[in-house]
């Protein structure tokens, strides 16, 4: 008769059960994607509505900038003097006025309408007016009197009258052969600021044409470029970057998964 322990090692062993899968273990199978709520159609739309506005505002606020730099005259190019050379400077509102009063001095279409000249000049005494605004204000010897829109169209008119006959070194640049890069550039961006906070999409080019237009025919004059002239041409390359941003639709966000 076998024994007991020879009995129990003929049992057959029980089988282990296997471990539970462990929560850090790899697996190759596919992983079931939650989809998070997309973005509604309203929100999206807002949202698109709110960022053209700011670029809008950001757009016209840069337009008023180099409007305010060009009717404040402020110096574009400058040369100081030195041996054997004049002292000269360049202020595109100056320089575009006397520039226009001398073209139309010998146009035929300014001839056969004399009304045209009183145009021009009320034209320019109407752009001089807020710098002599600006002036007057600053001043601490202005009376109370020249501190007024009417004070500073009156100076207005005094200062176009000697831009236009009376400043020499002004006149010889203008009048200076063409193509006179310096007229040339300082009726571009005269036009330029004018017309860009009212057109935009065009304009602004003609801002950053008419800069780099005057500051190539400074630099053959032996001038140099003043802050006043980059932070112009910076600023209507700001406004032209915002156009072409509003230009663009954000797509559609996509579903966000987890």
């Amino acid at each position: 008769m076998p024994s007991a322990k020879k009995a129990a090692e003929k049992r057959p062993k029980k089988e282990k059960a296997p471990a539970p899968p462990s929560d850090d273990s790899d697996d190759d199978g596919p992983e079931e994607e939650e989809e998070e709520e997309v973005e509604s159609e309203h929100v999206r739309r807002k949202r698109e509505r709110g960022r053209l506005a700011f670029l809008k505002l950001l757009r016209r606020g840069a337009a008023l900038i180099p409007l305010a730099i060009v009717l404040s005259r402020q110096e574009f190019m400058k040369r100081p003097r030195g041996a054997g050379v004049n002292a000269a400077k360049v202020k595109p509102l100056d320089f575009a006025l006397t520039g226009a009063v001398h073209f139309a001095a010998g146009s035929p279409t300014f001839m056969r309408n004399p009304k045209l000249h009183t145009y021009l000049n009320a034209t320019g005494v109407a752009l001089l007016t807020p710098g002599e605004y600006i002036l007057a204000q600053q001043s601490k010897r202005a009376m109370p009197a020249e501190k007024t829109i009417a004070g500073a169209y009156k100076k207005a008119e005094k200062a176009f009258s000697r831009l236009v006959d009376r400043d020499k070194a002004l006149i010889e640049l203008v009048t200076a052969p063409q193509p006179n890069l310096l007229l040339i550039g300082s009726g571009l961006i005269l036009a330029g600021v004018l017309l860009c906070p009212f057109i935009g999409g065009l304009f602004e080019y003609v801002t950053v044409v008419g800069c780099v237009v005057l500051m190539q025919g400074g630099r053959q004059l032996g001038m140099e470029a003043e802050p006043e002239l980059y932070v112009a041409g910076g600023v209507a390359v700001l406004a032209i970057m915002a156009m072409e941003a509003m230009g663009k639709k954000s797509p559609p966000p996509k579903a966000k998964r987890r």
